[in-house]
């Protein structure tokens, strides 16, 4: 019972991280533009907004740096979130491979030297 729920669990999380992703893809996709700072700097971000009011190629909304830092970030920490869970399950499967193997040599072992006990001179 509790295999059959992990399995369910890690089909959802897959899911539910495949969504995100084709929805940042998409995102990017549609509402990809740049705005130029005060200081010269060009940056590059997508969100939903109305692309109709604005046609300048460096669009005049204004974001605060939190929210520009949050833009440019968004697509890192879901990549870094797929590497962590995938790294997390190889680690896990290592893990009980190698047990496998030190069972199996174990249980050779003992099996091979079973039965009489050595002689006594």
């Amino acid at each position: 019972m509790k295999t059959a729920v992990r399995i369910l669990l890690k089909k959802i999380v897959a899911y539910f991280m495949l969504g995100v992703i084709m929805m940042l893809i998409a995102n990017t996709a549609v509402f990809l533009h740049v705005h130029k700072l005060k200081d010269g700097t060009i940056i590059e971000h997508a969100h939903p907004y109305d692309k109709s009011t604005d046609s300048a190629p460096y669009k005049s909304h204004c974001h605060s740096n939190a929210e520009l830092l949050f833009f440019q970030n968004l697509g890192v920490l879901f990549f870094i979130t797929f590497l962590v869970y995938s790294l997390f399950i190889f680690v896990k499967k290592a893990k009980y491979e190698s047990f496998k193997i030190i069972k199996q040599y174990s249980s050779d072992h003992i099996n091979l030297y079973k039965g009489r006990a050595p002689p006594i001179l």
